[in-house]
Protein backbone atom coordinates (compact mmCIF):
# COMPACT_ATOMS: atom_id res chain seq x y z
CA UNK A 1 0.00 0.00 0.00
CA UNK A 2 3.26 2.44 0.94
CA UNK A 3 4.97 1.61 -2.27
CA UNK A 4 1.54 2.18 -4.34
CA UNK A 5 0.89 5.46 -2.71
CA UNK A 6 4.36 6.39 -2.87
CA UNK A 7 4.21 6.09 -6.72
CA UNK A 8 1.24 8.07 -7.19
CA UNK A 9 3.01 10.91 -5.42
CA UNK A 10 5.59 10.81 -7.49
CA UNK A 11 3.82 10.78 -10.85
CA UNK A 12 1.88 13.84 -9.51
CA UNK A 13 5.25 15.99 -8.54
CA UNK A 14 6.52 15.17 -11.89
CA UNK A 15 3.95 16.43 -13.13
CA UNK A 16 3.31 19.83 -11.26
CA UNK A 17 7.38 20.33 -12.33
CA UNK A 18 6.66 20.13 -15.43
CA UNK A 19 3.49 22.29 -15.83
CA UNK A 20 6.11 25.04 -13.64
CA UNK A 21 8.37 24.42 -16.59
CA UNK A 22 5.49 24.29 -19.47
CA UNK A 23 3.49 27.61 -18.02
CA UNK A 24 5.54 30.05 -18.86
CA UNK A 25 7.27 28.32 -21.63
CA UNK A 26 5.07 27.02 -24.13
CA UNK A 27 1.67 28.51 -22.72
CA UNK A 28 2.37 32.24 -21.50
CA UNK A 29 3.71 33.19 -24.85
CA UNK A 30 0.45 31.64 -26.86
CA UNK A 31 -1.81 33.59 -24.20
CA UNK A 32 0.48 36.96 -23.89
CA UNK A 33 -0.84 38.43 -27.11
CA UNK A 34 -2.88 41.52 -27.65
CA UNK A 35 -6.19 40.44 -29.21
CA UNK A 36 -7.30 40.60 -33.09
CA UNK A 37 -10.40 41.69 -32.70
CA UNK A 38 -9.63 45.19 -31.42
CA UNK A 39 -12.62 47.96 -31.47
CA UNK A 40 -11.25 50.67 -28.73
CA UNK A 41 -11.87 54.81 -28.03
CA UNK A 42 -9.55 56.75 -25.46
CA UNK A 43 -10.14 60.22 -25.06
CA UNK A 44 -7.71 62.78 -23.92
CA UNK A 45 -9.14 66.41 -22.82
CA UNK A 46 -6.89 69.46 -21.76
CA UNK A 47 -6.41 73.03 -22.94
CA UNK A 48 -4.20 75.03 -25.54
CA UNK A 49 -3.05 78.47 -25.12
CA UNK A 50 -2.90 79.15 -28.63
CA UNK A 51 -4.25 76.69 -31.59
CA UNK A 52 -4.71 77.51 -35.48
CA UNK A 53 -7.88 76.44 -36.48
CA UNK A 54 -8.73 76.99 -40.38
CA UNK A 55 -12.96 77.21 -41.19
CA UNK A 56 -14.77 77.09 -43.79
CA UNK A 57 -18.15 79.08 -43.92
CA UNK A 58 -18.80 78.75 -47.93
CA UNK A 59 -16.11 81.44 -48.98
CA UNK A 60 -13.08 79.56 -48.95
CA UNK A 61 -10.85 78.70 -46.10
CA UNK A 62 -10.25 80.90 -43.53
CA UNK A 63 -7.12 80.73 -40.62
CA UNK A 64 -7.01 82.35 -37.12
CA UNK A 65 -5.14 81.46 -33.93
CA UNK A 66 -7.47 80.86 -31.08
CA UNK A 67 -6.58 81.46 -27.61
CA UNK A 68 -7.43 79.15 -24.07
CA UNK A 69 -9.39 76.83 -26.10
CA UNK A 70 -10.75 73.78 -24.11
CA UNK A 71 -9.69 71.04 -26.23
CA UNK A 72 -10.71 67.05 -27.16
CA UNK A 73 -9.15 64.66 -28.76
CA UNK A 74 -10.57 60.85 -29.77
CA UNK A 75 -8.76 58.37 -30.60
CA UNK A 76 -10.53 55.09 -32.36
CA UNK A 77 -8.06 52.10 -33.00
CA UNK A 78 -9.82 49.31 -35.15
CA UNK A 79 -8.46 46.19 -36.57
CA UNK A 80 -8.44 45.75 -40.18
CA UNK A 81 -8.98 42.05 -41.11
CA UNK A 82 -8.68 42.72 -44.94
CA UNK A 83 -5.22 42.29 -44.84
CA UNK A 84 -3.19 39.16 -45.03
CA UNK A 85 -1.60 39.17 -41.69
CA UNK A 86 -5.01 39.12 -39.66
CA UNK A 87 -5.19 34.76 -39.61
CA UNK A 88 -6.04 32.79 -36.36
CA UNK A 89 -2.43 32.30 -34.50
CA UNK A 90 -0.34 34.98 -35.95
CA UNK A 91 2.25 36.93 -34.22
CA UNK A 92 1.57 40.04 -35.91
CA UNK A 93 -1.82 42.20 -35.70
CA UNK A 94 -3.03 45.35 -38.11
CA UNK A 95 -4.29 47.91 -36.36
CA UNK A 96 -5.73 51.21 -38.11
CA UNK A 97 -5.61 54.71 -35.42
CA UNK A 98 -7.78 57.54 -36.14
CA UNK A 99 -7.39 60.78 -34.24
CA UNK A 100 -9.75 64.03 -34.01
CA UNK A 101 -9.32 67.05 -32.26
CA UNK A 102 -11.67 69.34 -31.89
CA UNK A 103 -12.97 73.12 -30.24
CA UNK A 104 -15.33 72.25 -27.41
CA UNK A 105 -16.62 75.59 -27.88
CA UNK A 106 -17.73 74.94 -31.35
CA UNK A 107 -16.99 71.16 -32.12
CA UNK A 108 -14.49 72.85 -35.21
CA UNK A 109 -12.46 70.55 -36.15
CA UNK A 110 -8.47 71.14 -34.91
CA UNK A 111 -6.66 68.77 -36.23
CA UNK A 112 -6.76 65.20 -37.40
CA UNK A 113 -4.68 62.06 -38.69
CA UNK A 114 -4.91 58.26 -39.42
CA UNK A 115 -2.26 55.45 -39.39
CA UNK A 116 -2.43 52.30 -39.72
CA UNK A 117 0.29 50.01 -38.17
CA UNK A 118 1.14 45.80 -38.75
CA UNK A 119 2.71 45.49 -35.36
CA UNK A 120 4.35 42.38 -33.10
CA UNK A 121 1.53 41.06 -30.93
CA UNK A 122 3.31 40.03 -27.90
CA UNK A 123 5.66 43.31 -27.54
CA UNK A 124 4.04 46.12 -29.27
CA UNK A 125 7.00 46.87 -31.98
CA UNK A 126 5.74 47.79 -35.27
CA UNK A 127 7.18 45.84 -38.16
CA UNK A 128 10.21 47.40 -39.82
CA UNK A 129 11.60 44.93 -42.24
CA UNK A 130 15.05 46.39 -42.84
CA UNK A 131 15.35 44.73 -45.86
CA UNK A 132 14.55 40.65 -45.12
CA UNK A 133 13.55 38.73 -48.05
CA UNK A 134 10.39 37.09 -46.00
CA UNK A 135 9.04 39.91 -44.31
CA UNK A 136 5.99 39.12 -41.92
CA UNK A 137 3.99 42.28 -42.66
CA UNK A 138 2.49 42.97 -46.54
CA UNK A 139 4.16 46.40 -47.74
CA UNK A 140 1.06 47.91 -47.77
CA UNK A 141 -0.27 47.10 -44.44
CA UNK A 142 1.58 49.96 -42.70
CA UNK A 143 1.12 53.32 -44.11
CA UNK A 144 0.25 57.17 -42.71
CA UNK A 145 -2.72 59.03 -44.47
CA UNK A 146 -1.27 62.39 -45.85
CA UNK A 147 -3.61 64.96 -46.79
CA UNK A 148 -3.03 67.70 -49.17
CA UNK A 149 -2.86 71.07 -48.01
CA UNK A 150 -5.65 72.45 -50.35
CA UNK A 151 -8.90 70.92 -51.95
CA UNK A 152 -8.69 70.88 -55.50
CA UNK A 153 -11.98 72.89 -55.65
CA UNK A 154 -13.12 75.53 -52.87
CA UNK A 155 -15.57 73.63 -50.37
CA UNK A 156 -14.26 70.10 -50.62
CA UNK A 157 -12.02 68.58 -48.15
CA UNK A 158 -8.44 68.16 -48.90
CA UNK A 159 -7.47 64.60 -50.55
CA UNK A 160 -5.87 61.90 -48.61
CA UNK A 161 -3.13 59.64 -49.69
CA UNK A 162 -1.37 56.60 -48.42
CA UNK A 163 2.24 57.01 -47.90
CA UNK A 164 2.91 53.03 -47.24
CA UNK A 165 6.06 52.83 -44.64
CA UNK A 166 7.18 51.28 -41.51
CA UNK A 167 6.45 52.51 -38.41
CA UNK A 168 9.57 51.15 -35.87
CA UNK A 169 8.88 51.12 -32.40
CA UNK A 170 6.02 50.62 -29.63
CA UNK A 171 2.68 51.38 -30.75
CA UNK A 172 -0.48 51.17 -29.04
CA UNK A 173 1.09 49.61 -25.96
CA UNK A 174 3.96 48.43 -24.12
CA UNK A 175 5.05 44.95 -24.33
CA UNK A 176 3.90 42.37 -21.67
CA UNK A 177 6.29 42.16 -18.85
CA UNK A 178 7.53 45.54 -19.63
CA UNK A 179 10.81 46.07 -17.25
CA UNK A 180 12.19 49.12 -15.85
CA UNK A 181 14.34 50.30 -18.90
CA UNK A 182 14.14 53.16 -21.59
CA UNK A 183 11.67 51.67 -24.44
CA UNK A 184 11.56 53.24 -27.92
CA UNK A 185 8.20 54.10 -28.88
CA UNK A 186 6.86 55.19 -32.00
CA UNK A 187 6.15 59.24 -32.48
CA UNK A 188 2.82 60.56 -34.70
CA UNK A 189 4.32 63.82 -35.33
CA UNK A 190 7.67 63.35 -35.97
CA UNK A 191 7.28 60.03 -37.71
CA UNK A 192 9.88 57.93 -36.21
CA UNK A 193 10.33 56.06 -32.75
CA UNK A 194 12.52 58.42 -29.82
CA UNK A 195 13.42 57.24 -26.65
CA UNK A 196 10.95 57.13 -23.42
CA UNK A 197 12.82 57.04 -20.66
CA UNK A 198 11.90 55.24 -17.26
CA UNK A 199 11.50 57.54 -14.37
CA UNK A 200 10.09 55.28 -11.86
CA UNK A 201 6.72 54.09 -10.25
CA UNK A 202 3.53 55.91 -9.37
CA UNK A 203 0.30 54.62 -8.33
CA UNK A 204 -3.24 55.73 -10.95
CA UNK A 205 -6.05 54.45 -9.40
CA UNK A 206 -4.72 51.75 -7.33
CA UNK A 207 -2.49 50.02 -10.24
CA UNK A 208 1.10 50.16 -9.83
CA UNK A 209 2.56 51.52 -12.90
CA UNK A 210 5.84 52.27 -14.42
CA UNK A 211 6.47 55.83 -15.78
CA UNK A 212 8.18 56.49 -19.17
CA UNK A 213 8.53 59.96 -20.32
CA UNK A 214 9.22 60.51 -24.16
CA UNK A 215 11.12 64.13 -24.89
CA UNK A 216 11.08 65.18 -28.49
CA UNK A 217 13.46 68.10 -29.15
CA UNK A 218 12.48 71.07 -31.42
CA UNK A 219 12.14 69.00 -34.60
CA UNK A 220 11.10 69.97 -38.24
CA UNK A 221 8.40 67.84 -39.13
CA UNK A 222 7.24 69.82 -42.79
CA UNK A 223 7.12 72.59 -44.96
CA UNK A 224 3.93 74.23 -45.67
CA UNK A 225 1.92 77.74 -48.17
CA UNK A 226 0.97 79.34 -45.78
CA UNK A 227 -1.22 82.76 -45.85
CA UNK A 228 1.27 85.49 -45.77
CA UNK A 229 -0.94 87.14 -42.55
CA UNK A 230 -0.38 84.17 -40.43
CA UNK A 231 3.45 84.82 -40.38
CA UNK A 232 3.97 88.21 -40.28
CA UNK A 233 4.43 88.36 -44.30
CA UNK A 234 3.27 90.94 -46.48
CA UNK A 235 2.89 88.61 -49.27
CA UNK A 236 -0.65 86.50 -49.73
CA UNK A 237 1.00 83.49 -49.32
CA UNK A 238 4.82 82.48 -47.79
CA UNK A 239 6.60 78.96 -47.58
CA UNK A 240 7.16 78.16 -43.76
CA UNK A 241 8.78 74.95 -41.83
CA UNK A 242 6.63 73.59 -39.21
CA UNK A 243 8.97 72.44 -36.06
CA UNK A 244 7.64 70.64 -33.12
CA UNK A 245 8.57 69.71 -29.66
CA UNK A 246 6.95 67.52 -27.27
CA UNK A 247 6.89 65.40 -23.90
CA UNK A 248 4.37 62.65 -24.09
CA UNK A 249 4.20 61.00 -20.32
CA UNK A 250 2.95 57.19 -20.23
CA UNK A 251 1.79 55.71 -16.91
CA UNK A 252 1.92 51.90 -18.19
CA UNK A 253 0.89 48.59 -15.74
CA UNK A 254 4.21 46.75 -16.14
CA UNK A 255 2.48 42.52 -16.20
CA UNK A 256 -0.27 43.88 -18.98
CA UNK A 257 2.25 46.72 -21.25
CA UNK A 258 -1.29 48.46 -20.73
CA UNK A 259 -0.90 52.97 -21.07
CA UNK A 260 -3.32 53.37 -17.89
CA UNK A 261 -2.78 56.65 -18.04
CA UNK A 262 -1.06 59.25 -21.07
CA UNK A 263 -0.38 63.23 -20.80
CA UNK A 264 0.71 64.75 -24.00
CA UNK A 265 2.11 68.45 -23.97
CA UNK A 266 3.19 69.79 -27.13
CA UNK A 267 4.21 73.22 -29.42
CA UNK A 268 4.39 73.75 -32.48
CA UNK A 269 5.56 76.80 -34.59
CA UNK A 270 5.49 78.01 -37.98
CA UNK A 271 8.82 79.62 -38.92
CA UNK A 272 9.70 81.96 -42.31
CA UNK A 273 13.42 82.69 -41.37
CA UNK A 274 12.34 86.39 -41.70
CA UNK A 275 9.82 87.24 -39.49
CA UNK A 276 8.97 86.13 -35.53
CA UNK A 277 8.45 82.44 -35.57
CA UNK A 278 4.01 81.77 -35.38
CA UNK A 279 3.11 79.39 -32.17
CA UNK A 280 0.11 77.18 -33.96
CA UNK A 281 -0.21 74.99 -30.90
CA UNK A 282 1.24 74.86 -27.62
CA UNK A 283 -1.06 72.95 -25.13
CA UNK A 284 -1.04 69.54 -23.02
CA UNK A 285 -3.91 66.96 -23.31
CA UNK A 286 -4.66 63.69 -21.09
CA UNK A 287 -6.58 61.02 -20.83
CA UNK A 288 -10.00 61.82 -19.07
CA UNK A 289 -11.60 60.30 -15.78
CA UNK A 290 -13.39 57.34 -18.46
CA UNK A 291 -10.58 56.19 -20.50
CA UNK A 292 -8.46 55.77 -17.77
CA UNK A 293 -11.31 53.77 -15.71
CA UNK A 294 -11.69 51.67 -18.74
CA UNK A 295 -7.62 50.90 -18.77
CA UNK A 296 -8.00 49.70 -15.01
CA UNK A 297 -10.60 47.79 -16.00
CA UNK A 298 -8.83 45.93 -18.69
CA UNK A 299 -5.23 45.31 -16.67
CA UNK A 300 -7.69 43.89 -13.60
CA UNK A 301 -9.08 41.80 -16.45
CA UNK A 302 -6.10 40.35 -17.33
CA UNK A 303 -3.35 40.42 -14.94
CA UNK A 304 -4.32 37.90 -12.43
CA UNK A 305 -4.15 35.54 -15.91
CA UNK A 306 -0.89 36.35 -16.93
CA UNK A 307 0.68 36.22 -13.57
CA UNK A 308 -0.14 32.93 -12.87
CA UNK A 309 0.78 31.97 -16.23
CA UNK A 310 4.26 33.80 -15.65
CA UNK A 311 5.04 33.79 -12.27
CA UNK A 312 3.01 32.59 -9.59
CA UNK A 313 2.32 29.37 -11.27
CA UNK A 314 4.94 28.21 -12.09
CA UNK A 315 6.73 28.98 -8.77
CA UNK A 316 3.78 27.13 -6.41
CA UNK A 317 3.95 24.12 -9.43
CA UNK A 318 7.56 24.59 -8.77
CA UNK A 319 7.22 23.68 -5.06
CA UNK A 320 4.69 21.83 -4.78
CA UNK A 321 6.19 19.45 -7.40
CA UNK A 322 9.56 19.11 -5.71
CA UNK A 323 8.10 18.48 -2.19
CA UNK A 324 5.88 15.48 -3.18
CA UNK A 325 8.73 14.27 -4.95
CA UNK A 326 10.77 14.50 -2.05
CA UNK A 327 8.10 12.65 -0.07
CA UNK A 328 7.27 9.78 -2.40
CA UNK A 329 10.98 9.27 -2.50
CA UNK A 330 11.12 8.49 1.43
CA UNK A 331 8.21 6.57 1.53
CA UNK A 332 9.38 4.53 -2.09
CA UNK A 333 12.78 4.13 -0.30
CA UNK A 334 11.68 3.20 3.45
CA UNK A 335 11.62 -0.81 3.62
CA UNK A 336 9.15 -2.72 5.56
CA UNK A 337 9.96 -3.45 9.10
CA UNK A 338 11.11 -7.46 9.42
CA UNK A 339 8.44 -9.58 10.53
CA UNK A 340 8.69 -10.47 14.65
CA UNK A 341 10.19 -13.96 15.21
CA UNK A 342 7.52 -16.43 16.04
CA UNK A 343 7.22 -18.20 19.39
CA UNK A 344 9.18 -20.74 19.95
CA UNK A 345 7.25 -24.05 20.26
CA UNK A 346 6.55 -26.05 23.15
CA UNK A 347 7.63 -29.93 22.86
CA UNK A 348 4.73 -31.72 24.66
CA UNK A 349 5.56 -35.31 26.51
CA UNK A 350 3.31 -37.88 26.42
CA UNK A 351 1.83 -38.54 29.90
CA UNK A 352 3.38 -41.17 31.28
CA UNK A 353 6.16 -40.67 29.10
CA UNK A 354 9.95 -41.49 31.24
CA UNK A 355 8.61 -43.24 33.84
Amino acid sequence: MRRAFGLILLALGVFAVAGAVLLPAYVYPKLAKVPLDQDSTSVLEGTASKVLVVTDKGQGPVTEIRNNAKLTAVAHVQANFATPEMRADTDYAVWLLAVKVTDDADDTVVSGSKRQVCFDRRTGEGYDPRGESDPKCDAKSSFVVELKDKADKVGETPAETNDYKAQPGLNFKFPFGAEQKDYKVYDDNTGAAAIARYTGTETVNGIETYKFVQDIPDTKIATKEVPGSLVGSTEPTADAELYYRGVTTMWVEPVTGIQVKQQQQQHQELRTGTTTPTVVFDGTLAYNGKTISQMVDQVNANKGRLEFLSSTGPLWLGIGGGVLIVVAIVLLARRRPAAPPAPPRRHREPVGAGR
